[in-house]
């Protein structure tokens, strides 16, 4: 047995030599990756023994019937005739990675080659995305943007009032769709109260050498902010700002400074109080930590800056008037009910848990999921399972909510979403309600530094290393011991989205139904 276990380990390592060699894939190291600049062979070979080393899942796509091995001896071939082709074109490579990568369940995974046959320095494939477009919702799950128009009108009645008559509604952005977004495309603001002047000065029989400087210099704004609209990504952000710098003697309404913070950690949140006083909070990302901790906005934000200040306090203006009014009309015997709204929501920082779950429950903790670290380079090297909690408030800070709460999910609701869909579910007072999540809870870090102690995380570094793949840093279990990778969570309570519905008035048909359940327990 001895002898033929040996044999054994010679013919593997004649054919995947480096399988079993510790790498260090974690950080641009010259001896993992120099060969792979100019060899897309080489390429695949970090890309399988960067996931043989650190993915924390293999156990559970044996399941699936995955056989990792037979991977790397079926495409390493269909590498290396890349390399001997004179043109591969990005289609191609991408192709070809997800071929290879397509039966991996994690839900966070994202794997990037340069194309160095074409100068492309990213050709990206996420399996997740190929599974994301099987959910029956995804196309609407894909465009959906949470809107209370509909039940903020007055006559509708699904709001309630304040003293003045007025909606209780409160929502803030600090997204870059949000922010930008408005000064590109809202009445009386930004571009279109610039085209506005450009068509009053224009008009003007005889205008002054003032006005004529004016005009040239509107002119100029009006040409950059469409050129933004028309090209708006996350790049646009140093652009803009140097727009807002450069004309603020026009005094633009909304032309502001832009956080660059804001690119990675802008969010959507809102709040409104809807009839029988069910208290309806939603937010796009589980950023609230960054907004509602000081010392933890410093590392993200320019807090310095007045306009980036103000935008913190409207977040926090947000959440703390929904924290506010669960309490009070819990405490009064009138709260008819909480709606946690994640549609849509692609996560971000478990810290989060503390603003949301963590309100509604006693303090101590919330147990949520199980999780276990890879402890070695073979590949099911694992941990035991340690169990997770999410942080609760003191019990001196808040009241544990007894009445309904009802979380909501889409088919782009990922990661923190799901952990907190986990939470909801697990109280006996809560209910989830809508589509199928996502399907992506393992754990994440942003920290290379901190993988290397457990053989796993990131494997290259982005925009320096030929490959670089983005994946967990723990492997995550429900708590009954599953993993729903690429799986995601069904809802107690499955319901679709009137799509033409809600692009035509705004009513939501999973909302009505989440108030239909809150209002009469069915």
């Amino acid at each position: 047995m001895i002898l033929g276990a040996a044999l054994l380990t010679m013919t593997f390592s004649s054919c995947r030599e480096e399988s079993d060699k510790l790498m260090t894939y974690d950080h641009p190291d010259a001896m993992a990756f120099s060969k792979a600049d100019t060899c897309f062979a080489e390429k695949f070979k970090i890309l399988w023994n960067g996931l043989n080393q650190y993915y924390a899942l293999w156990d559970y796509e044996a399941e699936y019937g995955l056989d990792w091995d037979a991977v790397y001896d079926e495409y390493l071939p269909q590498f290396e005739a890349l390399d001997k082709q004179e043109t591969v074109t990005d289609e191609e490579l991408r192709a070809l990675l997800a071929k290879v990568c397509s039966p991996l369940h994690d839900g966070h995974l994202a794997v990037i080659f340069n194309n160095h046959k074409t100068g492309t320095e990213e050709v990206a494939y996420l399996p997740s995305q190929d599974r994301a477009v099987k959910h029956d919702d995804y196309e609407i799950a894909m465009k959906y943007k949470p809107s209370l128009k509909y039940y903020s009108q007055v006559a509708n009645g699904e709001v309630e009032t304040d003293n003045n008559g007025n909606p209780i509604v409160l929502q803030h952005s600090t997204s870059i769709t949000g922010l930008i977004g408005s000064v590109l495309k809202e009445k009386g603001i930004g571009l279109d109260w610039v085209s506005t002047q450009v068509a009053q000065l224009s008009a003007l029989p005889n205008p002054t050498a003032a006005q004529t400087l004016r005009l040239d210099s509107l002119k100029t704004l009006e040409e950059e902010l469409s050129a933004i609209k028309m090209n708006f990504s996350l790049d646009v952000v140093s652009r803009y700002n140097e727009l807002v710098i450069l004309y603020a003697s026009l005094h633009v309404p909304g032309l502001e400074y832009f956080d660059p913070g804001f690119t990675d950690k802008g969010i959507d949140v809102k709040f409104a109080l809807l009839k029988g006083n069910i208290a309806y909070f939603q937010f796009s990302g589980f950023y609230l930590t960054a907004y509602m901790i000081e010392d933890v906005a410093k590392l993200f934000f320019n807090v310095s800056n007045p306009t980036t200040r103000n935008h913190i306090l409207g977040i926090q203006a947000v959440w703390t008037a929904w924290f506010n009014t669960v309490q009070q009309l819990h405490k009064a015997g009138t709260l008819g009910g909480v709606i946690i709204d994640l549609r849509g929501n692609g996560g971000g920082m478990q810290n989060d848990g503390f603003f949301i779950t963590g309100s509604l429950l006693p303090e101590g903790g919330s147990p949520f999921s199980y999780s276990r670290f890879k402890r070695g380079t073979g590949r099911f090297d694992y941990s035991t399972l340690t169990l997770n909690y999410l942080n609760t408030m003191p019990d001196d800070m808040h009241e544990s909510i007894t009445e309904p709460v009802v979380v909501m999910t889409n088919g782009y609701s990922l990661s923190m979403a799901e952990i907190t869909t986990i939470v909801v579910r697990s109280m006996e007072n809560g209910t989830h309600i809508g589509k199928r999540s996502k399907g992506g809870i393992c754990g994440l870090t942003m920290d290379n530094s901190t993988f290397t102690n457990n053989y796993m995380g990131h494997i290259g570094e982005r925009h320096k290393t030929p490959v670089y793949v983005y994946l967990p840093s723990v492997a995550t279990f429900t708590l009954d011991h599953k993993i729903i990778e690429g799986e995601g969570i069904t809802p107690d309570i499955e319901v679709d989205l009137n799509e033409a519905e809600f692009v035509s008035t705004g009513k939501d048909s999973q909302l009505d139904r989440a108030l239909q359940f809150l209002r009469t327990g069915n």
